[in-house]
């Protein structure tokens, strides 16, 4: 059995402390290092929820969460952040370069660590095709370029960061089903590679 790098315990929560009844309650899971797993559920059932416990976007109402056996809560914020890579339902972008998105992460990623995660992302080929590359302007929320290319250039900003464990939230929600699949591919190279991958969707795609 792999080490384990991700355990939750007993988790609770509840976004309202006046209102009864919890979004998550009794929630137990380990995820060990370099192990995919995919939390499947319908819409509305915390799953996202789930997720957003582990970098602390939320702290939980009772249990616990460690990660390579601290409790998150104990953890400081750069610390954790530097442990985790994270890619939202949406990619979100910022204004700026394809390059300076990728770079996001923090200033010891390198030009190497940039071309490297847009390869494992598939995102060279679209970024290559552009006449000024990584240079090439993104423009506030990335509304020029398409959902897809969003998506992969906010996989590779997350890959950037070389995290030891990668956080998905429905990374395929907003796109559409050729863009699933492209998406979907990345996802499916990146469980070759050995990282460890905790995804939170509604594609039975990825259980199979």
């Amino acid at each position: 059995m792999s080490e384990t790098i991700l355990t939750a315990e007993n988790l609770k929560f509840r976004y309202d402390s006046e209102q009864p009844g919890y979004a998550l309650n009794g929630v137990s899971m380990q995820v060990g290092r370099g192990e995919f797993v995919a939390v499947l559920g319908a819409n509305g059932c915390g799953k996202s929820t789930l997720l957003n416990l582990i970098p602390r976007f939320y702290d939980v109402t009772g249990g616990s969460v460690t990660v390579d056996g601290i409790d998150v809560r104990n953890m400081p914020q750069a610390q954790l952040h530097d442990l985790l890579g994270y890619v939202p339902q949406k990619g979100v972008l910022f204004s700026g370069t394809i390059d300076s998105n990728l770079k996001f992460g923090g200033e010891h990623i390198t030009d190497a660590d940039v071309k490297k995660a847009a390869a494992i992302a598939q995102a060279t080929e679209f970024i290559d095709a552009k006449p000024e590359g990584y240079a090439s302007p993104i423009a506030q929320g990335g509304s020029n370029v398409s959902g897809g290319q969003k998506q992969r250039v906010a996989i590779a900003r997350a890959l950037a960061m070389d995290p030891e464990v990668l956080l998905f939230d429905e990374p395929t929600s907003a796109l559409d089903p050729e863009m699933v699949k492209e998406v979907l591919n990345v996802i499916r190279e990146l469980t070759r590679s050995g990282m460890t991958i905790l995804i939170v969707t509604h594609e039975m795609s990825f259980a199979r």
